[in-house]
Order: C-alpha cells, then structure tokens, then sequence
C-alpha cells in the first residue's frame, strides 16, 4: 500500500511539475485567431529567405558572437517584408552588413528598434499590444507585422513574419521552413510584434 501511495505521490508531482513548465512557457502570450469572414492576400509576390541559407549563414550578428544561423530570423522576416514592399531584393545579407555597420545591434546579437529606425530607410512601429484587428490593419495598408512565438508551441523563441489571412488562418514566412506555413504550428499565441516598412 506504502509502495502504490509512493507511485501516486511521484506521479502527481510529475504532472504539476509538467502543467507548472507549461505555464511558465505560455505566459504573456496572446492567443489570435484571423477572422473567417474575410481573407487577406498580399498583393506581392511573397519573398522566401531562410536564415540558414549558406550565402549569410555564418554571418555575425554586429560584434556579436551569434550568427544569422542562430539568430538571424529577426533579420530575415524584416529582409522578406521590405523586399515585398519595395519591390526590390533586399537579402537578409545585404540587411545585415547594413545593421551591423549601423551598429543596430548589441553585444548580444538583439537587435534594438531605436538603432535601427534612426537609420532613416525604415519606418518601425513597436507595437505595445497584440491583436487581430492590428495585424489585419497592417496587412491592409500592405504591411507585413513580425511577430514573436514560440516554435510548435512551447519550443525556443522564433520570429515569423504574418504574410496574409486565408480560412481563418493566418500565413506566415518563417526563415526556418520552406514555403508558407500557418502560423496554428505555434499554437497561433504572440508573445510581441512589431511591424518594420519602407520610409
């Protein structure tokens, strides 16, 4: 009888164990939902770039010890969405000799928004709250928003940039996968998002 308590004991501090990390890794995230009355689309051909991709993969981040490898999906989502603005490639290369040179980032690879919308070239709205009718604001006005999530829900911390709206599901560019991905993979919760355009 001892011995079943114990097992019982063991598994219940298991499964608060277990409810307690998933709490702590779902915390002051924002569930959204697009709507499904109407879909957005975006009007560009929408722009593809991995971070991984051997032109800029090893790449460091300013002065930084991290790469666009490790590091580098910030960069990637703002290179898609200003490439589909302006028409023009703007690799996540180029947007990184840009950066660092612009000393946009600190000694840890973050990039900072203040930095880099004083380079003058984009506008950058740091958005103080998350929700659907923002993001669908700014896809409206051809804006593309980069939003903060936590890869296939409660994995490490990743940036995806929202492309459109098709089915109550929004679409994503994410610099680790191929093609257009649901942003539902990250359980559709937000943890920050800002949206970065062509001045």
């Amino acid at each position: 009888m001892m011995k079943k308590s114990r097992i019982i004991m063991v598994v219940l501090c298991f499964l608060l164990a277990g409810a307690a990390f998933i709490s702590f890794r779902l915390r002051g995230g924002v569930q959204i939902k697009a709507s499904q009355d109407e879909d957005i689309l975006p009007d560009a051909e929408v722009v593809f770039y991995r971070q991984d991709d051997e032109r800029w993969a090893d790449d460091p981040l300013g002065e930084s010890e991290y790469t666009m490898r490790s590091s580098g999906c910030l960069v990637s989502c703002i290179a898609s969405a200003v490439s589909m603005e302006s028409g023009e490639e703007e690799t996540p290369g180029i947007l990184n000799a840009e950066f660092s040179a612009g000393k946009v980032y600190d000694s840890e690879g973050n990039l900072q928004w203040e930095p880099l919308s004083e380079l003058g070239e984009y506008q950058v709205d740091v958005c103080s709250e998350v929700s659907s009718e923002l993001i669908d604001a700014f896809l409206s006005e051809g804006h593309f928003p980069i939003v903060r999530v936590r890869m296939y829900v409660l994995g490490n911390i990743h940036y995806v940039l929202i492309i459109g709206a098709e089915d109550g599901e929004y679409l994503c560019m994410d610099p680790l996968q191929d093609g257009v991905v649901k942003l539902s993979y990250c359980g559709n919760r937000v943890y920050g998002m800002r949206c970065v355009s062509v001045r």
